[in-house]
């Protein structure tokens, strides 16, 4: 058994109404999306992400900006492979009594895990895309009222447009992005303005910038 007095992030994370999916498809997609993960952020990650069931994964990170960074991976990645299905986010500082496994998340046990799923499972209307839990609730606070806002922006995105916003997300430069997206540079930078991609990377950097308070 591990440590009793051992707290972790936790991140654990579901599909929105995966039965609007194909599940074939849809396990195939996420199992893809958590390996990915697991290779991209080996060194921020304690246990690798694991699928638990059907539409949902857990893993343990290294701190909470390595959380959110797994968090922003996950919904970019989502962008970049034209995924239309959304995820739910629970990211929890709690204890894990059993040994930290470093190569499956599953099986391990503590009042951590147990919040974090509970949070995860619940059916409360007003439930968040993102819900952030850690011992400063202020902190929490100001982190999920960031997530909150982010949200309004990119539940609007549409699928067809999340390749090209993920190329606005990486590249600043709209003459480049026109030219992947057979598009001029005007009209570019259109779309980023009524896309709402600036205030978006506003709002990632200052989630970071919580990160380190």
């Amino acid at each position: 058994m591990g440590n009793k007095n051992s707290t972790y992030y936790i991140l654990m994370g579901d599909v929105i109404r995966s039965r609007d999916y194909e599940l074939d498809k849809l396990a195939e997609d996420l199992k893809d999306l958590v390996q990915s993960a697991n290779r991209e952020l080996r060194s921020k990650t304690l246990s690798p992400y694991t699928i638990t069931l059907g539409d949902e994964f857990q893993g343990v990170t290294q701190s909470l900006e390595s959380g959110i960074e797994t968090l922003f991976y996950f919904e970019e990645q989502r962008l970049e492979r034209k995924w239309d299905f959304s995820v739910r986010y629970v990211l929890h500082h709690g204890r894990i009594d059993t040994d930290i496994n470093p190569d499956t998340s599953y099986g391990m046990l503590g009042e951590g895990l147990t919040r974090a799923r509970n949070q995860l499972a619940s059916k409360k209307r007003d439930r968040k895309k993102f819900q952030i839990s850690v011992e400063d609730q202020e902190l929490s606070n100001q982190i999920n009222r960031l997530f909150e806002v982010l949200s309004g922006i990119t539940d609007r995105w549409k699928t067809e447009d999340f390749a090209l916003i993920y190329d606005m997300i990486r590249n600043e430069n709209d003459q480049e992005v026109g030219d992947i997206h057979g598009k001029d540079r005007s009209q570019i930078y259109k779309r980023r303005k009524t896309l709402l991609v600036k205030e978006y990377a506003l709002l990632k950097e200052s989630i970071f910038a919580c990160t380190k308070l």
